[in-house]
């Protein structure tokens, strides 16, 4: 028998873990803890960001390799997810991903900003979907999160933005898969 990786040793010692939806085949657990305010707060155990979760929202299946984590509304119409990457010679560095975000098809920007650490976005596609995008980069470690919701209910879901914004912290190298300390 082989023992657990350190993820999962990280992901099944969560201090306040979410289950998945009941029914669904392979139980995990998620690591997140509870805001005073009723939100949840996820950490990346591998990558070390931080990411504000709305109050009902469930989880949805992690990616295999921790890079990140889903959620989604009961309804299913809004999807929250967020994660992390090495920037392995700037092939994640924010000016390549931003042209290439620009660029996608579907999709009318309706507010964009970048530095040379992040960009944000913001728009609609062509099925209604509104969208807001967050992405960081340095030297050594990209993250990003993006949430969709329809857009005919954009007022509703502003506050929700705003919070997830302000809440965000890319924290390089605080994971688990850390670099060296000059990427920190």
């Amino acid at each position: 028998m082989r023992p657990l990786p350190f993820f999962s040793l990280v992901l099944l010692t969560a201090i306040c873990p979410l289950l998945s939806p009941a029914g669904e085949a392979g139980d995990w657990q998620i690591p997140v803890t509870l805001g005073s305010d009723g939100w949840l707060v996820y950490e990346n155990p591998r990558f070390g960001f931080v990411l504000p979760v709305p109050p009902g929202m469930k989880t949805l299946r992690p990616p295999d390799n921790g890079d990140g984590q889903a959620f989604a509304s009961l309804d299913g119409k809004v999807k929250l997810s967020g994660w992390g990457s090495f920037n392995v010679e700037d092939a994640a560095g924010v000016e390549g991903r931003y042209r290439d975000a620009l660029a996608e098809p579907g999709r009318t920007i309706t507010y964009k900003r970048k530095t040379a650490e992040w960009y944000v976005l913001s728009g609609v596609t062509k099925d209604g979907t509104g969208f807001y995008e967050k992405y960081t980069a340095n030297k050594s470690y990209a993250s990003g999160w993006i949430i969709t919701y329809p857009q005919a209910e954009e007022k509703k879901y502003t506050a929700w933005i705003e919070r997830i914004a302000k809440g965000y912290e890319p924290r390089f190298g605080k994971g688990h898969d850390a670099l060296d300390e000059d990427a920190r």
